[in-house]
């Protein structure tokens, strides 16, 4: 775990950033979003041998990274399966960031954005939506595409506050028909 610490200066951000999505299996999450941080996690897993890496974190308050407020390393490694989580302070209360992370070499994740909560004694309305276990190989995952396209398309005030995930799993599992004898599928499984 990593920390970084918001700043009231920003600055345009000095890390040479080319994404490449295909290094960062997994993409990029933000989480637990208190009034002043907010946790960012990825995966960059390494296969070159390595044991270990960083990768520099990057938060922003406008999504071209002209308006940096908070930079980090964060260490990587096998140990931990490739993962890093970075808690970031210092954050002003109910505001959108914009955040990335970066290899030594400048491969980049994709860019994330993140909310953090409204300060205590808030007392504007908050929107939220919620989702649960969901099966990728079932095809469940357009309810996240439509949330987000019609969230981007909402005016600001309407937008979502947060999503809160119910459920205990994302299933990444295929029962083939001999092992569900009942029919549970209607469709011809294929292999993704």
């Amino acid at each position: 775990v990593a920390a970084a610490w918001g700043s009231a200066t920003a600055r345009a951000s000095r890390v040479a950033w080319n994404e490449r999505r295909d290094l960062y299996p997994e993409g990029v999450a933000s989480g637990d979003p208190q009034a002043d941080s907010v946790i960012l996690w990825t995966r960059r897993p390494f296969a070159d041998g390595k044991d270990a890496a960083s990768l520099a974190v990057e938060v922003a308050e406008d999504n071209r990274f002209q308006r940096v407020v908070a930079t980090a390393k964060a260490p990587v490694s096998a140990a931990s399966d490739w993962t890093c989580r970075v808690l970031v302070g210092g954050l002003k209360p109910a505001h959108e960031y914009w955040y990335r992370f970066t290899d030594e070499k400048g491969a980049g994740s994709r860019i994330g954005r993140t909310l953090t909560a409204p300060a205590d004694g808030d007392a504007r309305t908050v929107r939220f939506a919620f989702v649960s276990c969901q099966n990728v190989c079932q095809g469940a995952q357009n309810a996240y595409r439509r949330m987000i396209y019609e969230d981007e398309r909402a005016a600001a005030s309407e937008r979502l506050g947060f999503v809160l995930h119910l459920g205990d799993f994302i299933y990444e599992i295929v029962w083939y028909p001999e092992d569900r004898p009942q029919g549970m599928y209607s469709r011809r499984l294929r292999d993704i």
